[in-house]
């Protein structure tokens, strides 16, 4: 009786040891930043964190000067709902919004090199790219555009490129 279950036994731990080192063996050894559901933070954790807090402290307040009103209620608003939905019930126009944002953006970054915070070389670098991205975006828009227009592309391709039902 003995012999019938070593083999089964040794069978069962074979395996046992082959699944726990392909375990360890996939992802581990790797340096991403997502292994097996661990999140490690990045090293910059609370960099980014103070740029999340201070872009959505200038969405509030753009929010705020554009519908007239308060921070508070706009802040009780996005408690409960998302950034879109709030600016659809206020009427928001999103090219207002946007050209708001890029206004109080670029007073932000004047800020900071007044203060020290940056160099003003590298606030000029921050809104000369932001100018450039802007720019991008419009030409791509105009090429998508024209593309609908003369048949080169369909509805469906041009959303594919934007993200943005047409």
């Amino acid at each position: 009786m003995k012999t019938k279950h070593t083999p089964i036994i040794i069978c069962v731990l074979a395996a046992a040891i082959i699944i726990s080192g392909l375990a360890f063996a996939g992802e581990w050894g790797n340096h991403s930043r997502r292994v097996a559901g661990f999140h490690r933070p990045h090293k910059d954790f609370a960099l980014s964190l103070l740029v999340r807090y201070q872009q959505k402290n200038l969405m509030v307040q753009t929010l705020a000067d554009i519908s007239g009103q308060s921070i508070e209620a706009i802040q009780t608003r996005l408690k409960d709902q998302r950034m879109g939905t709030v600016m659809r019930e206020l009427n928001i126009d999103h090219q207002a919004f946007h050209t708001a944002m890029r206004i109080k953006s670029i007073e932000l970054i004047q800020k900071s090199a007044e203060s020290g915070t940056i160099t003003p070389e590298q606030a000029k670098d921050i809104i000369e790219k932001m100018k450039n991205r802007s720019q991008r975006r419009e030409l791509m828009s105009q090429l998508i555009e024209k593309g609908i227009n003369d048949g080169t592309i369909t509805a469906a391709q041009a959303q594919m490129l934007t993200g943005k039902p047409r």
